[in-house]
C-alpha cells in the first residue's frame, strides 16, 4: 500500500493550460506544499509537548493517588503480590491465594494472566530498593507508558501521526497510572502492530525477504505476541486482527515459513505457561473456577444464585429475562462505555461535565471520517480489505464487551474497547492520505488538549 492509493486530489489542471499556466500552477503548488509543511511542523511540536505532558501526569497520578482509589486495585495488588515469592501460577483455590478472591468468588490468579507475574517480580525488585510493593507495581505501569511514549516518538520521525496515537483518550493514560491488567496488553498490542505496520521495521524486512535471516526485532515481536496471548481475554480479538494483517501482507511475504516463525516464537512463549496452568488444575480449570466461586462468593453472587431474583441485580441479566436492547439502552451500556472510554476516573464515579463527552464524540466522529471514508470510497482494493478487517475486529471487540455485560456481569468499561485503538492506528499508518493528514493532526491536537484538561483537572483534581 502506498499513500497515492488514496489520492483524492483533482487531475492536474495545468495539463489543459499553456506553458505559462503550468508554470504558474507549479509555483502555486510549491507554495501550498510549503505552507502545509509549516503547519504540520507546528502541529508536530504541539503533539510532542502534549505527549510529554501526558507522561508527566501519569507519573503524578501514580505517585499521588491513594491505593484502591481505582477499580479493583487492591485485588490486582494481591494477585501480583503472590508472584513476589512464586514463579508459577497456583491451582484454583490454593490456600495461599485466599485473600485474592473477590465477592464474586473469583481471583485474577485463576486467569493465568502474565501481568501478575510481572507485578510480582517488580515488587521483588522494588523490595531491594526499599519500595512498597504497591509503589513498585505502579512504577512498573508508569515505566511501560514512558517506554511506549519514547517508542512512538522514535517512530514519529517517519510518520508524524504516531505522536497523536496515545493522545486520543486520557483513559489510556489512566490505566498506566495504577495497578491493573489492561495496560500491559495495550502496550504489547501497540508495539506488535506498529512494527508490523512500519515498512522498514526488522520484522517487515524479514517477511518481505529484504533480510535473509531474522533479526532481534523478529524475536521481540514474536515474544510480545506470545505474551499478548497470555494477557487479558478481551485482547484475543486483536490476535485475530494480527492474523488478518498477516493475510493482508500475503503479497509482500516472500515465504510463509517466515510468517510461521513468528507464530512459533509466540507459541514457545505462551504454551508452557498456559499448559502448566491447565495441568495444576487437572485440565479442568473452568470447572474448578465455578466450584471455587460457589464456595467463597458472597451469597447473592454465587453461580447457583445468579439467575434468582434475590441475586446481585446486575449479574446474569440474560438469565433474568433482561433483553440485550435493555442492557444497551435502558441500563445505558452504550453511554457508560463511551464515557469510560473518554475519561471516567476512580471507581467510575468521577465524571467530567457532559459537554466534554459531547466534544469528544464530535472529534472522534471527525477523525474516523477523515481516516476511513477516503479508503472506503476511493481507496484501492488492498486498502478496502484492510479497512474491512479492522472494522470487523472492532465490532467483535464491542460485541464481546456487550455480551459479557448481558450474560455475566454488567460492566460498561471503556477500557474493554482499547484493542480498537492500535487496530485503528495500523489502518491509519497503511492508508494515510497525505492530503488529509493535516486535518487529522488538527483533530489529534484537539483531542490531546481535551484529554490533558480532563486528566489534570478532573482525574488528578479528585484523586491526587
Amino acid at each position: 500500500m502506498r499513500a497515492q492509493d488514496l489520492n483524492v486530489e483533482q487531475p492536474e489542471i495545468g495539463e489543459r493550460l499553456g506553458a505559462p499556466g503550468r508554470r504558474a500552477l507549479r509555483a502555486t503548488s510549491r507554495s501550498s506544499v510549503a505552507h502545509t509543511v509549516d503547519w504540520e511542523r507546528a502541529l508536530t511540536a504541539v503533539l510532542l509537548l502534549q505527549l510529554v505532558a501526558s507522561a508527566v501526569l501519569v507519573g503524578v497520578m501514580a505517585v499521588r493517588s491513594p491505593i484502591n482509589a481505582h477499580p479493583d486495585e487492591v485485588l490486582h495488588l494481591g494477585a501480583g503480590h503472590y508472584f513476589r515469592e512464586h514463579w508459577l501460577p497456583p491451582p484454583v483455590g490454593a490456600p495461599e491465594t485466599a485473600t485474592t478472591y473477590s465477592r464474586y468468588g473469583i481471583s485474577y490468579l485463576d486467569e493465568a494472566d502474565i501481568v501478575y507475574w510481572a507485578f510480582g517480580k517488580a515488587a521483588a525488585l522494588g523490595n531491594g530498593l526499599r519500595l512498597a510493593p504497591s509503589t513498585a507495581m505502579r512504577l512498573f505501569q508508569v515505566s511501560l507508558y514512558w517506554g511506549l511514549v519514547t517508542w512512538m516518538i522514535f517512530r514519529a520521525t517517519t510518520f508524524t501521526p504516531a505522536l497523536g496515537f496515545l493522545l486520543l483518550t486520557p483513559q489510556v493514560w489512566y490505566v498506566f497510572s495504577y495497578i491493573n491488567g489492561d495496560a500491559l496488553p495495550f502496550a504489547l498490542l501497540t508495539v506488535v502492530l506498529v512494527e508490523l505496520g512500519w515498512p522498514d521495521s526488522s520484522v517487515r524486512s524479514f517477511l518481505n525477504g529484504a533480510r535473509a535471516r531474522p533479526g532481534a526485532g523478529v524475536f521481540v515481536v514474536g515474544a510480545l505476541l506470545g505474551l499478548l496471548a497470555l494477557s487479558k481475554r478481551n485482547y484475543l480479538v486483536s490476535i485475530a486482527f494480527v492474523g488478518w494483517v498477516s493475510l493482508w501482507l500475503r503479497g509482500e511475504v516472500r515465504q510463509w515459513k517466515r510468517a510461521a516463525l513468528l507464530a512459533l516464537i509466540a507459541g514457545a512463549i505462551a504454551l508452557p505457561w498456559a499448559t502448566y496452568q491447565s495441568w495444576v488444575n487437572d485440565f479442568h480449570t473452568g470447572q474448578k473456577i465455578v466450584e471455587q466461586a460457589e464456595k467463597v462468593a458472597a451469597p447473592d453472587m454465587k453461580p447457583s444464585a445468579q439467575a434468582r431474583p434475590t441475586s446481585f441485580p446486575f449479574m446474569a441479566l440474560r438469565a433474568k429475562g433482561v433483553s440485550l436492547w435493555d442492557v444497551l439502552m435502558t441500563l445505558d451500556w452504550v453511554g457508560l462505555s463511551f464515557r469510560s472510554f473518554c475519561g471516567l476516573y476512580g471507581w467510575m464515579s468521577i465524571a467530567a461535565p457532559s459537554w466534554l463527552y459531547h466534544v469528544f464524540g464530535g472529534l472522534y466522529a471527525s477523525l474516523v471520517a477523515i481516516l476511513i471514508l477516503p479508503a472506503a470510497l476511493r481507496g484501492s482494493r488492498s486498502a478496502w480489505l484492510l479497512l474491512s478487517g479492522a472494522l470487523v475486529c472492532a465490532m467483535l471487540v464491542l460485541a464481546q464487551s456487550a455480551y459479557r455485560s448481558w450474560v455475566f456481569d454488567f460492566q460498561g468499561q471503556g477500557r474493554y474497547l482499547f484493542p480498537i485503538l492500535p487496530m485503528l492506528f495500523f489502518s491509519w499508518r497503511q492508508c494515510d492520505a497525505t492530503a488529509l493528514r493535516l486535518p487529522a493532526l488538527v483533530v489529534a491536537v484537539l483531542l490531546g488538549g481535551l484529554g490533558l484538561l480532563s486528566f489534570a483537572l478532573i482525574g488528578l483534581g479528585s484523586l491526587a
